[in-house]
């Protein structure tokens, strides 16, 4: 539990936080009422956006929700601006609108936690020190410096005198570095830190298309490309006229691109499609799967997206293509990869086995497994759902299911699954999803790949349904895995889920004109670095809708 400052000396709004974070997450489903930055046009054909001449203004905007950072966000902008390193795990996992009440505790814990160690070592990172000027006047440019971080906007006065009264209470309940302490406890919790808002202002005509001020739009970027908070250089451009020009704008989306920080936005992104958090619990009936060759694996397909990205021009197709993968001593072992001299992590070919880039990947295989057998239900939703962007419906309410036949102990895997499902009532779904499951039927439960699974030849054919482009039969799996590498219908799923990743929320109506600028664009070139830059470019993710206000 976190320890409760004095109570005769503490500011009230600090006592309030918890309850200020359960009502942002629940009865708040709207924007935060903000001082507002520099004006936002209720005119969509004004240039205050610099986008008078996007189309997709005329189509609307969404409402700008209150958005919690992430725990990498979180995370990122901690070790930045207080280098201060967390460990993930002792946030939330759950991102969005809010936090439940174990969330606010952990928040809470986590920002007494980095309090404590930053302000042990504040001459690190503040801006001054009490060697250097005086205690109070010290404070007071920490807590300037440190809001307008936090915050990702200048801070008006009455915050800026809110930060330093519990700065001043520190040092005079204790010294200088108490003093930081307690600042930065109250500043960890303040909704202007964990939440990402808008600047509403009070003449907004209700529905009107609102252009983001440029500290809102420039905290969004960031957030979205870098997966931290803007830079103290970022701030300042933020400040001075015509940042919200279009070419500025996209002087600095290019920029962005090409920093080391997009690597992070870009891992995020894989980090929540391919759900790797299920690494955590990963576990394989075979005593050489150790908890070494877990984390390796893991690592190793972070690497190959970082190498993907690292090429000027990454391309989806590339996603899908190639037998080489990165490998460390664990892998090569667990593996039976030729030995090296290398003790890192190595790009290493699968001589003389038949892979594909991401989909053959041993460790995405692994997690789209059983403990001790492949699973082609699981292969294959993850080919519906992620890849084809195509959701299966559960069985209707009522359905009997039949007995299931007992069936060959030593059948295979997919003579075992159609046994199941080759009933009436199982077929109308499993004829679609088994299919490209069990393409990927040469892999096992560890991603090895095998000719023959329970004493029978592996058959990795089938018949796909419902995939528009990639529909028809395929001979053995390899055939249907090219396809997929050369999908158009692939291409504008994979162009809608980042377009949704980078607006942090469900694609409406309202986005149909941008979705379909940036996805037409994807299709045709296939950079996933232009697909980046299409969604960060487009009028969905630079401005926002005024909803009605309550009187």
């Amino acid at each position: 539990m976190h320890r409760p400052l004095p109570a005769l000396t503490t500011p009230a709004w600090l006592y309030r936080l918890p309850l200020l974070l359960l009502l942002a997450s629940s009865a708040c489903t709207g924007e935060f009422d903000r001082p507002s930055g520099p004006a936002a046009s209720a005119d969509p054909n004004a240039d205050a956006s610099g986008m008078s001449s996007d189309s997709c203004l005329q189509q609307g905007a969404a409402p700008m929700r209150a958005h919690l950072l992430s725990p990498s966000q979180y995370a990122n902008a901690v070790q930045e601006v207080l280098h201060v390193s967390i460990d993930l795990s002792t946030l939330e996992s759950v991102t969005g609108s809010g936090l439940d009440e174990l969330g606010v505790e952990r928040r809470a814990n986590a920002a007494e936690d980095i309090a404590r160690r930053a302000a042990s070592a504040y001459a690190a990172w503040a801006p001054c020190t009490p060697a250097t000027a005086d205690a109070s006047a010290c404070g007071l440019q920490i807590s300037a410096w440190l809001g307008r971080r936090a915050f990702r906007r200048p801070l008006e006065d009455a915050e800026l005198q809110n930060l330093y009264a519990l700065f001043s209470l520190g040092l005079t309940e204790g010294d200088f570095a108490l003093g930081v302490e307690w600042l930065l406890t109250g500043l960890l919790q303040t909704p202007d830190f964990l939440y990402q808002v808008a600047q509403v202002r009070s003449d907004e005509p209700p529905l009107s298309v609102q252009a983001l001020s440029s500290y809102e739009l420039l905290s969004r970027l960031t957030l979205s490309l870098w997966d931290s908070i803007p830079d103290d250089a970022a701030l300042d451009e933020a400040a001075q006229a015509g940042f919200m020009d279009d070419a500025a704008y996209r002087d600095r989306v290019k920029r962005m691109l090409n920093d080391k920080r997009f690597a992070r936005g870009v891992e995020r992104f894989y980090q929540g499609w391919l759900s790797l958090d299920g690494f955590a619990d990963v576990a394989r009936d075979d005593p050489e799967f150790t908890g070494e060759v877990v984390q390796a694996l893991r690592e190793s397909l972070r690497q190959s997206i970082r190498e993907l990205y690292a090429d000027a021009q990454p391309s989806l197709r590339a996603l899908f293509t190639g037998n080489s993968y990165f490998v460390n001593p664990a892998l090569r072992a667990f593996y039976k990869l030729p030995a090296s001299q290398e003790q890192g992590f190595v790009r290493t070919p699968f001589e003389g086995e038949e892979r594909y880039g991401l989909l053959t990947h041993p460790a995405l295989l692994t997690l789209l497994a059983r403990p001790s057998a492949s699973h082609p239900i699981a292969r294959g939703l993850f080919v519906r759902r992620k890849l084809l962007c195509q959701e299966i419906p559960p069985p209707p309410d009522g359905l009997t299911i039949p007995p299931l036949a007992a069936v060959d102990a030593n059948a295979s895997t997919r003579e075992q699954l159609s046994a199941h499902t080759d009933q009436p009532v199982c077929a109308g779904c499993h004829d679609r999803i088994d299919p490209p499951g069990f393409a990927l039927e040469a892999y096992d439960f560890v991603g090895r790949q095998r000719a023959t699974d329970g004493n029978r030849p592996v058959d990795t054919s089938g018949v796909m349904r419902g995939a528009a482009d990639l529909d028809g039969p395929f001979a053995h799996g390899g055939e249907l895995l090219a396809r997929i590498a050369q999908s158009k219908t692939v291409a504008t799923c994979f162009a809608r889920t980042y377009f949704a990743h980078g607006l942090e929320r469900d694609v409406g109506e309202e986005d149909a004109c941008s979705l379909a600028q940036t996805t037409d664009a994807f299709v045709e070139s296939g950079d996933l670095r232009e697909l980046a830059a299409a969604v960060v470019l487009s009028s969905s993710f630079r401005t926002r809708a005024a909803e009605a206000r309550t009187p």
